[in-house]
């Protein structure tokens, strides 16, 4: 039974508590290293793949819907996790997420690169969904970067907890997967630190990337709130329209 009163020493306790925060270059891969006590600050990237107008699909809470979802979710999450740099995967809801230890650039380059390999397979997915029958489905595609704290948090002894991510990348890619391939905005929507930190190495590859990847200003003094692009993986694309 939940006691009030206990409940305030315990919150007493944990405003009181010693929380030491450690500055890494890399976040831990073990969560042993992750305890009441302590915090980890470093580098972040974030990912998130969000349906667009889920609760339409959700409507119809039938078997083809869950066959939709399934698909969505399962080969998203194999894309994701094909870097050995995820530190968590997740499913809220209708959207999936994958969290990245980013200490370097490049990482988030990587990290841009699964966000269009996302792009390709949705243009796979729609066409197996067409050829079977199902209703299509889109998604905003966000994504986020910052140097954030992260923290185990839950009931201690409980056995319930997990790692809080506080910061701008996780939020970021969150609002910005909501933004994506909605009201005219491209599939693929990058926070503006998150661009600022890819395009350089981009361009040495090709310098195209600089006018496939759009500004989006919400004042009128041009200040940019993200940027977006609709930049497939062109070896993925042609091979769908080959094969499907």
């Amino acid at each position: 039974m939940y006691e009030y009163k206990r409940s305030k020493e315990t919150v007493e306790a944990i405003l009181k508590s010693p929380t030491k925060i450690v500055e890494k270059d890399n976040i831990p891969s073990s969560d042993t290293e992750f305890t009441y006590e302590n915090g980890i600050k470093a580098w972040v990237g974030a990912l998130f793949v969000d349906i667009v107008d889920s609760s339409k699909l959700f409507q119809a809470p039938n078997e083809d819907t869950a066959r939709i979802i399934r698909s969505f979710c399962s080969e998203i999450i194999s894309i994701l996790k094909d870097n050995s740099n995820y530190r968590e995967i997740g499913i809220r809801g209708d959207c999936v997420y994958c969290i990245y230890n980013a200490p370097y650039q490049t990482d988030l380059v990587d990290i841009f690169r699964h966000a269009y390999r996302i792009n390709s397979f949705m243009v796979m997915l729609n066409k197996l969904l067409k050829k079977n029958g199902y209703s299509l489905v889109s998604a905003g595609i966000g994504l986020g970067c910052s140097q954030d704290l992260i923290i185990k948090a839950g009931q201690n002894g409980s056995g319930i907890n997990d790692k809080i991510w506080i910061g701008k990348a996780v939020v970021d890619a969150a609002h910005l997967s909501d933004v994506a391939n909605r009201n005219g905005i491209s599939p693929i929507a990058m926070s503006p630190v998150f661009y600022d930190n890819v395009i350089e190495h981009l361009c040495k590859e090709n310098e195209n990337y600089k006018s496939w990847i759009s500004a989006h200003a919400s004042d009128y003094y041009g200040s940019v709130d993200y940027y977006h692009c609709s930049i497939i993986e062109t070896g993925f694309n042609k091979w769908i329209e080959e094969n499907i």
